[in-house]
């Protein structure tokens, strides 16, 4: 039995398949879904996702912050953002993560809370994407 699963962003459809599983990351913990899971509506942290689709190999996908939908055995992930290793290049990651930490310090003090909180939550997400691009990307 599968489950239809979609990745969307707001660029693009990043992902449709029929799948056995879906790992990823939620912001109260890691979570799987599999088929039969009962309906619910949940938040999603960055991090990896792992999904395995019908007769192939499980395979996975950095995922930015958003929110999973189960519902019979249609999975939705609607995120911003969703890239395979390869897609992802650290030199500019690593560039953004500087220029959004010395933002962070040199204008804490004129920053309001909601930009800070925005300075923070790209941090947080540019640090995770590099986690996963050294683990994933092959040499």
């Amino acid at each position: 039995m599968a489950m239809h699963f979609k990745i969307i962003t707001p660029m693009r459809t990043a992902l449709e398949a029929d799948v056995l599983s879906v790992h990823l990351p939620g912001t109260e913990g890691e979570l799987e879904v599999l088929p039969g899971h009962a309906g619910m509506i949940t938040s999603v942290a960055n991090g990896e996702l792992i999904y395995r689709p019908v007769d192939s190999e499980p395979a996975s996908l950095f995922v930015g912050g958003g929110f999973l939908q189960v519902q019979h055995d249609d999975v939705l992930l609607v995120t911003d953002t969703a890239l395979e290793a390869d897609e992802i290049n650290a030199d500019t990651v690593e560039e953004a993560l500087k220029r959004a930490q010395d933002a962070l310090r040199n204008s804490a003090s004129v920053l309001t809370r909601e930009e800070q909180t925005k300075l923070e939550a790209a941090i947080a997400q540019q640090l995770a994407m590099l986690e996963y691009n050294r683990k994933r990307k092959r040499p």
